[in-house]
């Protein structure tokens, strides 16, 4: 279009007339700018070489992003139908001017194009295109998101613009396009904006109460066998899904089989239900800082006068379905719910040491399923093929799915557990559990395979826990071994669920704990190999049911070994935090925060050392399953390998800048682009030392901390930089 050809766009209906001109000579495309970052920013959450953590902070941005996509995708072939000289409505007497209604012949959509040329009017969109829409629906009832589709077109998206189609978009599943119409160049365009309207709150994943669970057993009556129990509970979870899905929350239902039956439960089977606990992200988000200058009104409430426990406790989020679960297992039986512990506390590792029954001892899953965010993350992670072959290969099967419980329970973890690795680093605490964990599923294999039938129904429940507390940690030594360039010797085949004898299933675990000393770790690393061999000898000594009395020899000579390599442990790592090192003010920090006074630091290390020789074998225990292990992470380099760079392709910068922009906006000094050694990228603070610089204008550069080489490199880098690949650890 000529500047002297140049249309006035003073009203609306003069952008509408030039919208609909376009439209007609089939150059919309031409016309809008920005469709092309919509597909770079997607490209690397879809991409098979990327697996993204449950993405908090990325939720509204992923689904602002999908529903651009969708409708770019969709505005060609188009035909109009009505624009606002004429009602849409079919009842007489009721206005319904939309502005342009066209469909897409080529897949029978509609899209309506609600259009605003002055900021006043723009908070008026939302409400007059979901009127538009709910009149079209009218028309072709049953019709879905992806059936009718929005554009509004504004010069400005106000806050409350962004944050209503922000809504439509994340939550309620509308497909909502969102282009700013621009008229100061030589010819009009319409720039693609993807609506900015999520307070960070730095959740990377969900924090420890961040699911919370209950059971639902039932009393089944006298003439239901097991068989019609199981498909009783798998309708009733079933419906609870469905129901649940329309309410807007999140979460997950578990058939299980309870072994407690018939002698301490009921019923055979039972359902393991959890959700989203909305009221668990402030307090970290507070305790990280996030919200140090907010001024917001919900915040203080949910935080002040301990009134988030309170929140949380008396949340009844138990009817999630409608009572639609409860409703049909009463035709059954009679259901009762009982309110659990969180997911977190279902998976920690500290429940082995408890003498009771807890639930990973006699509750075996047989099917998962999940509603809400949580079941879109389930869903993408099964429909990328390429990617589950990359990053859960044993579960890449056909046929398997969300509901398979291994894969259920593994997306579970990836989704409210910590990570096996920090960053993906194989520290000293990471290959103490790993051999923690080899040893166990190894002896447990053992037990199992060597077992009566009736013994082995009754173990299943443990096998089958033990084999995926173990399986996230295999799989990051499979990616480690991937990814390693000097690593050739391949890693064998844990066979232990087809061998024959108990001998045989143990010597398969044991093979593959011989080439992690052997290949993974190698002969140059001591203490890295102390940590893995000490873990695989001494887990016995952290389950009561490996000594149920008390008095196995074996385990009593493990018990001295693990009192032996505490305090070996402990007293190197004195050493640490008392000499010049620059690990000595951390080390110091680990040992205090987790013997305080027990170990008298700022004595002197004489004093500390003698401290460490008088403390009790019970508390050395104590403290080896996990905080003596991190104490020497605190000094201790992680196992090093020369590691194939990261791609710096497919990665959302856009996104990461604008969370970098908004960390200083809150008052971090130091926000930084984080490269960790698995791959990973993300946003992080760096602590205030001395040495680190402070980058004046984030716009242009940003501080970057590279973990892909062994240790960490910081350094100032500018975006372009970043986006190129010129940085450590990056392609």
């Amino acid at each position: 279009m000529d500047q002297a050809d140049r249309r006035k766009f003073g009203k609306e209906q003069h952008v509408q007339d030039w919208l609909e001109l376009v439209i007609a000579e089939d150059e919309l495309s031409h016309v809008i700018v920005g469709a092309d970052k919509v597909r770079e920013s997607l490209a690397g959450y879809e991409s098979p070489e990327f697996k993204p953590p449950f993405p908090i902070d990325y939720l509204t941005r992923l689904g602002n992003l999908r529903a651009a996509q969708h409708v770019l995708g969709s505005l060609n072939t188009l035909e109009l139908v009505s624009k606002n000289n004429r009602s849409i409505s079919r009842e007489k007497g009721e206005s319904l001017f939309v502005d342009l209604l066209y469909c897409t012949r080529a897949s029978s959509r509609f899209i309506l194009f609600e259009i605003k040329n002055h900021d006043g009017s723009a908070r008026e969109a939302v409400t007059e295109i979901m009127a538009y829409e709910h009149e079209a629906l009218n028309h072709m009832p049953f019709s879905s998101a992806n059936d009718v589709m929005m554009v509004i077109v504004s010069r400005d998206f106000s806050t409350l613009l962004d944050h209503a189609v922000t809504g439509l978009n994340s939550w309620s599943r509308r497909r909502v396009l969102c282009l700013r119409f621009e008229d100061g160049e030589a010819s009009p365009r319409l720039v693609v904006h993807i609506p900015t309207a999520w307070s960070a709150i730095g959740q990377k994943g969900l924090n420890a109460n961040g699911i919370v669970t209950a059971r639902l057993s039932f009393t089944p009556s006298p003439d239901l066998d097991e068989d019609d129990i199981h498909a009783v509970c798998s309708t009733a979870a079933s419906l609870m899904v469905r129901e649940a899905e329309r309410s807007g929350g999140s979460g997950f239902a578990i058939v299980a089989y309870n072994h407690l039956y018939p002698g301490l439960a009921a019923s055979p089977y039972l359902i393991l239900v959890g959700v989203v606990n909305p009221f668990s992200f402030l307090q970290r988000a507070q305790s990280e800082g996030f919200l140090e200058n907010s001024r917001s009104l919900i915040s203080d409430y949910i935080l002040s006068d301990g009134r988030t426990d309170e929140l949380s406790a008396y949340w009844a989020w138990l009817s999630c379905d409608g009572g639609a679960a409860v409703e049909y297992l009463k035709g059954y039986g009679s259901p009762e719910w009982a309110l659990g512990q969180g997911w977190q506390g279902i998976r920690n590792i500290e429940r082995w040491r408890y003498p009771g029954l807890t639930l990973d001892r006699h509750i075996m899953p047989v099917s998962v399923d999940f509603w809400g965010v949580l079941g879109d993350y389930a869903r993408d992670a099964v429909r990328h093929v390429d990617r589950m072959r990359n990053f859960m290969s044993s579960c890449a099967r056909p046929g398997m799915d969300w509901r398979h419980p291994i894969l259920g329970v593994l997306l579970l973890d990836e989704i409210a557990s910590a990570p096996p690795l920090i960053d993906g680093q194989w520290t000293f605490s990471a290959l103490f559990r790993l051999g923690l964990l080899l040893g166990r599923f190894g002896s447990l294999s053992a037990q199992m395979t060597d077992a009566e039938p009736e013994q082995q129904r009754l173990l299943q429940a443990g096998s089958f826990w033990a084999e995926v507390d173990m399986a996230a940690m295999l799989q990051e030594v499979a990616l480690r071994y991937l990814s390693a360039e000097d690593m050739d010797e391949a890693p064998p085949t844990i066979a232990a669920h087809r061998c024959e004898t108990g001998e045989e299933a143990f010597a398969s675990v044991s093979a593959f704990a011989d080439w992690i000393l052997r290949a993974f770790i190698g002969k140059n690393e001591k203490f890295m190999r102390e940590a893995f061999a000490t873990g695989w000898q001494v887990y016995p000594i952290f389950d009561p049911q490996f000594d149920a009395r008390q008095d196995n020899p074996q385990v009593a000579f493990l018990r001295e070994l693990a009192v032996a390599k505490a305090r070996d442990w402990l007293k190197w790592s004195v050493v640490a935090a008392t000499g010049d090192g620059r690990d000595a003010g951390a080390a110091t920090n680990a040992i205090t925060a987790s013997f305080g006074d027990q170990v008298p630091l700022t004595a002197g290390k004489d004093a500390a050392l003698a401290a460490i020789d008088k403390l009790s074998p019970a508390i050395l225990i104590d403290k080896l399953l996990v905080e003596i292990p991190r104490i020497v992470d605190s000094w201790h380099p992680q196992l090093a390998h020369t590691l194939a760079p990261v791609a710096s392709i497919g990665h959302d910068w856009d996104w990461l800048k604008q969370q970098i922009a908004a960390a200083r906006k809150r008052g971090e000094k130091h926000p930084c682009v984080c490269i960790g050694a698995g791959g990973e990228i993300a946003v992080g603070i760096l602590p205030s030392m001395p040495w680190i610089p402070v980058v004046d204008n984030v716009t242009e550069k940003v501080l970057v901390s590279s973990n892909s080489s062994g240790s960490e490199i910081i350094l100032v880098v500018s975006w372009d930089d970043l986006r190129a690949g010129k940085v450590p650890g990056l392609s």
